[in-house]
């Protein structure tokens, strides 16, 4: 789904009422690909489709504002993650932008918000589900996804992990 799919997914709009409450009481929160979509969209920025598809294992760079970042700032200033986005979003105001790819913004901070394109969660498993649900999707064979992934799991888990813990220790400040 897509974050403009509101007629197709009617729990959007509730979704983009509630992450707008969250922004409003400066609630703690971290949104993962869609969810990063949406609370960009819920902070009244631009969403919709990229200039092309992020699918597969790409580059993310942190900015300089990324590599000081309380969250973001563990991660190597380059690292590769597992995407797989269509859409993208423009920097809300007053947001700061944390990580970029070739393509759009990967990363971003607004209050004590974060959003990432990325998929700092995926599992081995999780990919090959992806894969084998949307073959015609990728821009290349499912089994060299299956394959590429294997060989870069188990970094990227250990990055995300490092990601989830400096935000539970950002949020655990209140």
């Amino acid at each position: 789904m897509h974050p403009d799919q509101d007629d197709r997914f009617s729990w959007l709009a509730r979704e983009e009422e509630f992450l707008h409450e969250v922004l409003g009481e400066e609630i703690p929160a971290f949104g993962v690909c869609l969810g990063a979509q949406m609370l960009a969209r819920a902070a009244g920025a631009k969403v919709g489709p990229a200039s092309e598809p992020e699918i597969g294992w790409l580059d993310v760079e942190l900015t300089a504002h990324g590599v000081s970042d309380p969250v973001l700032g563990v991660l190597p200033s380059l690292t590769t993650f597992f995407q797989w986005h269509h859409y993208t979003f423009e920097l809300p105001r007053d947001g700061v932008e944390l990580a970029q790819s070739d393509v759009c913004t990967q990363a971003f901070r607004l209050g004590r918000t974060w959003g990432i394109q990325f998929h700092a969660e995926v599992t081995l498993e999780m990919a090959r589900s992806w894969a084998e649900e949307d073959p015609a999707e990728l821009p290349m064979p499912p089994a060299d996804l299956v394959a590429e992934t294997e060989t870069r799991i188990a970094l990227s888990n250990e990055h995300g992990r490092r990601l989830c813990a400096a935000f539970l220790d950002v949020a655990a400040q209140r």
